[in-house]
């Protein structure tokens, strides 16, 4: 089915929620990032490729691209970085782990950087299970 058709309105105010990210104050490859780890860790193919050629044309590094699942022990990240991707994961696998872990945006990220880290995340998320349970990929 054409959940895009089919729910048109309500699927293009999280568009619409999606694309105001872009006046955030966020560095957008520090977004597209967060999207595609996010994506990596929901499995959504769609949306990896996606993310993956956005942060490729914002001049994120495809070293970088390449280790994102593993920048916990990579160089190839800065503390900030790695802060915010370890904040994904614990979002998106906050049903596997009960509990959210705790952060140190604060020393790196304004509150308003924070609530829209937190907000892609979560859209993220959301728009990663839409694509995955709605579509065959």
């Amino acid at each position: 089915m054409d959940y895009t058709k089919i729910s048109k309105d309500t699927l293009n105010h999280l568009y619409e929620c999606h694309k105001s990210l872009k006046n955030s104050p966020l560095d957008p490859t520090l977004r597209s990032l967060i999207e595609l780890r996010v994506s990596q860790i929901n499995g959504c193919s769609y949306c990896c490729d996606l993310h993956r050629n956005e942060a490729i044309k914002l001049g994120v590094d495809e070293d970088k691209i390449a280790k994102l699942a593993q920048f916990v022990t990579s160089n190839l990240f800065s503390d900030s970085e790695k802060e915010v991707l370890a904040w994904a994961e614990s979002l998106t696998k906050l049903s596997a782990n009960k509990k959210v872990q705790n952060t140190n945006l604060s020393q790196y990220f304004s509150d308003r950087e924070i609530v829209d880290i937190t907000i892609c995340i979560s859209l993220m998320n959301s728009l990663n299970r839409l694509a995955i349970s709605m579509r065959d990929e």
